[in-house]
């Protein structure tokens, strides 16, 4: 970030360097993508910095457990997988609490979400713990005085992972929660000019990457704290019918939009970006409602079609340039034209050649994105619980 050859930190060697240091490496291409930078020449000056510390002692965390713990701790986004996680978890009968994230640098998705959380509260009378996520400072680029850049958003769930502990001892967390379901471990190759390089969007939601969490809260709470995704099996549209198609009184608080435009000011949904575009489309694809979510406009407008890479249009998320993703839009939008859905872009799509390629490919796009997979991620106890859920949604679903 700061162009620098090296850094003195005023601490001891940290427990978790190598964890950290092997997320931010299998981060960077996704990030200099998305910043429009050469992956060969940041991860050359990453690789050269001289990291230096006071004490090269490592320092162990302490053996302590939880106490009698029970209880799930959900990192609460209010979007669908992380709404979809704490449904689940309090279905299986797990006594779920959340733990709602603020961050800083997120004006307007912050008062949204906040009101959210405290309307949650009151509804289903369960704690407001709230996480003031000041680390967050430090990839706060306008705070910083610096250019913005992608650099350290992708090590968001571990820096989450960590800071969650405190609230598993507070409150007898047994399982810490997060929405990392099967879409996220989803890779392509990029077209930089020194690679190609291998591009994992959401490296540190992958199905692998969990299970080092797992390790890491393992190791800081005395092996008594597990940290899994309980959607790992599902796809992305399947998550969204069965929030808003089981669980219609947690669907109603989604949030999915980062609200970073002005049209995103007085409502969670801006209406004007690819990840509202995206979300309304997995509604529809999945046959329910996008008013149960909070829409208010038709994302299949035509002035819309900006925002569906499949079409040709942009995404400022870099997981929308996988092969998964545009099949994933190709895949939804057969199924809301089967559905009758309404919208300019249906129309468009229905006498496009895509719907043609999406019906002679129906039976393949149909298990690859209405299957049910297996989990690295979930421990035994959990699985047993939540596969036959799974398979009676998957089941009520017909294209």
């Amino acid at each position: 970030m700061l162009k620098e050859d090296s850094i003195t930190y005023g601490t001891a060697r940290p427990f978790l360097e190598p964890y950290f240091y092997m997320n931010f490496v299998k981060d960077i291409p996704s990030c200099t993508e998305g910043d429009l930078t050469d992956t060969a020449d940041v991860t050359r000056r990453f690789y050269n910095i001289d990291f230096s510390f006071d004490d090269n002692t490592v320092v162990y965390p302490d053996p302590e457990p939880v106490k009698d713990p029970f209880r799930a701790i959900v990192g609460l986004s209010f979007g669908k997988d992380s709404l979809l996680s704490y449904a689940v978890a309090d279905e299986i009968g797990l006594d779920p609490e959340s733990v709602y994230v603020v961050e800083e640098s997120m004006t307007y998705e912050q008062k949204h979400k906040t009101a959210l959380a405290r309307k949650f509260k009151k509804e289903f009378g369960k704690s407001l713990n709230i996480l003031k996520h000041e680390t967050g400072k430090f990839r706060d680029y306008k705070y910083l005085g610096l250019k913005q850049s992608e650099f350290g958003w992708g090590l968001q769930t571990t820096e989450y992972a960590l800071e969650c502990l405190p609230f598993a001892y507070a409150l007898r967390g047994k399982y810490l929660l997060f929405g990392n379901e099967q879409t996220t471990s989803a890779t392509y190759m990029s077209e930089d000019v020194g690679g190609p390089w291998l591009i994992n969007p959401c490296f540190d939601q992958s199905h692998a990457w969990t299970v080092h969490l797992d390790q890491l809260s393992q190791a800081f709470s005395g092996r008594s704290v597990r940290t899994a995704s309980l959607i790992e099996p599902l796809m992305d549209m399947m998550i969204q019918r069965v929030l808003v198609h089981r669980y219609p009184k947690f669907a109603k608080y989604q949030m999915s939009c980062f609200t970073t435009n002005e049209e995103g000011r007085e409502y969670r949904w801006c209406h004007h970006c690819s990840v509202c575009a995206k979300m309304y489309l997995m509604c529809i694809g999945g046959g329910v409602d996008p008013e149960a979510v909070g829409f208010r406009q038709n994302m299949m407008r035509k002035s819309s079609i900006k925002y569906y890479t499949l079409f040709g249009g942009k995404s400022e998320m870099t997981y929308s340039n996988t092969q998964v993703a545009l099949d994933e839009q190709l895949f939804a939008l057969y199924s809301a034209v089967r559905k009758g859905a309404k919208g300019d872009l249906l129309d468009q799509f229905r006498e496009s050649e895509f719907y043609d390629e999406a019906k002679a490919r129906e039976d393949e796009l149909v298990k690859k994105f209405c299957s049910l997979y297996e989990p690295i991620s979930v421990p035994p106890e959990l699985k047993k619980l939540i596969m036959p859920i799974y398979k009676e949604e998957l089941a009520s679903f017909e294209i």
